[in-house]
């Protein structure tokens, strides 16, 4: 949801607007299940396997400049030390198809923390109400670093590509993968007892996740950081009332899966390279 951090979603994504089929949604659901698994990046093997997707698709696919330059074929940077991150999978080609981060306002201890966009975005945030200063820290914070594989990202019906391990070919993505991902996003903001989310995004965006009940609220200024985006707003629990009823069912199966993951504190793991212990 970052800017530069969101890789572009799917246009197959207004298919669970209000024209849908609710038949189509449970179908698409109830084959998204089998097909994908949640996994809470809570060991520094995880956690890599997410810096290792975001540099694939934000530097070699799109060429932003991210993430600390020391570390060439992981992106990663300052806030993923104490970052909560998510990562979602292939189930049988054991591929990793997307991610995302929630930096935290606050730390467990209630230390304040500037969230990313504050840093890099903030002649952008114009709004007098809706600015992370105007909420407590603790109820804070920033959901960016969304990236989704290639290959997932491809319209239904093109061509699909042998699978990286050289196996049978990869199914036909599924329209619901970058959904899923803003699903997962709600899901772990709560569960971090968080509540005001902030992202930035382009507007196009904002406006296609209004179609599954995601209203973000636009915070500020649209400016030139990786291609037109915004800073936007969205209340996480608003966002878990407004939801469209036919994408409860895949809302409450992700929310149960990173709850059955969960710690009592949701413990974040601060790794230097992918050789360290926790």
């Amino acid at each position: 949801m970052n800017t530069a951090r969101t890789s572009r979603p799917e246009p197959s994504l207004t298919r669970y607007g209000k024209d849908a089929s609710p038949h189509d949604i449970d179908t698409r659901i109830t084959e998204f299940i089998a097909q994908y698994r949640f996994t809470l990046a809570l060991d520094h093997a995880s956690r890599y396997r997410a810096y290792a997707l975001r540099h694939q698709v934000f530097r070699e696919e799109m060429h932003y400049r991210l993430g600390d330059a020391a570390e060439p074929t992981f992106e990663r940077d300052a806030y993923d030390a104490e970052a909560l991150l998510c990562l979602l999978t292939h189930r049988d080609s054991g591929l990793d198809v997307g991610c995302l981060r929630v930096v935290l306002g606050a730390d467990s201890d209630g230390e304040p923390r500037r969230l990313p966009l504050e840093e890099s975005c903030a002649h952008g945030l114009s709004h007098p109400t809706l600015h992370p200063a105007a909420f407590a820290r603790s109820e804070v914070c920033e959901v960016s670093r969304l990236a989704v594989h290639r290959h997932f990202r491809r319209t239904p019906g093109s061509e699909v590509p042998a699978s990286p391990q050289g196996g049978e070919a990869l199914p036909v993505p599924s329209p619901l993968v970058s959904l899923s991902l803003f699903l997962a996003a709600t899901a772990l903001v709560g569960l971090a007892g968080r509540r005001h989310v902030f992202a930035m995004m382009e507007p196009r965006f904002a406006r296609l996740l209004q179609l599954a009940g995601l209203r973000f609220q636009q915070a500020g200024e649209i400016i030139d950081y990786c291609g037109p985006r915004a800073a936007y707003y969205i209340d996480q629990q608003q966002a878990e009332r407004d939801m469209k009823a036919n994408l409860t069912p895949l809302y409450r199966h992700i929310q149960a899966v990173l709850v059955s993951q969960q710690t009592q504190t949701l413990p974040v793991v601060d790794v230097t390279s992918p050789g360290t212990t926790g």
